[in-house]
């Protein structure tokens, strides 16, 4: 299969759901899509072929927070491609349905995004829970764009 069959694939799975699809590369296809649909995606993607999640990252762009989901397959042809799942979150607003009943490999991604970033994985078992954070911590999540580290008291050598 070549990465324009695949994206034509993707797109039919996907044609009555709002989702921009993009070939780049020779092996990923990228789509953006918005918070309401990604559950949907997600089973479609699952149901032909996608098997696992790589990777779940987020970015504070300042005004949104961006959440990627890097999927792919253990499976024959579908191995060799990635599909990278965008959605933008508001910044007053920073939730997402969790994706761990198709996929359980975000089980500990999207739990390290929430403790870091703040974003809310409805559905997921663990949000209430510390991940890699002392447990007493309750401060700003450390990857957002307004944490500050504290200075105060620190010597650089100067």
């Amino acid at each position: 299969m070549r990465i324009d069959e695949l994206k034509q694939k993707i797109e039919g799975e996907l044609r009555d759901l709002k989702a921009e699809i993009e070939a780049r590369d020779p092996n990923v296809v990228n789509i953006r899509a918005s918070r309401d649909d990604v559950i949907e995606i997600a089973r479609r993607l699952s149901s032909i072929g996608f098997d696992h999640v790589k990777a779940v990252t987020a970015v504070d762009r300042g005004d949104i927070f961006e959440v990627d989901y890097i999927i792919s397959s253990y499976l024959g042809d579908l191995s060799y491609y990635l599909v990278n799942l965008k959605i933008s979150l508001p910044r007053d607003d920073p939730r997402a349905p969790s994706l761990v009943e198709i996929w359980p490999s975000v089980l500990y991604q999207e739990h390290e995004e929430h403790e870091m970033m703040g974003i809310y994985f409805e559905g997921h078992p663990r949000m209430g829970r510390k991940l890699l954070l002392p447990e007493n911590y309750e401060g700003i999540p450390p990857l957002r764009k307004e944490f500050k580290i504290k200075t105060e008291g620190i010597d650089y050598g100067g």
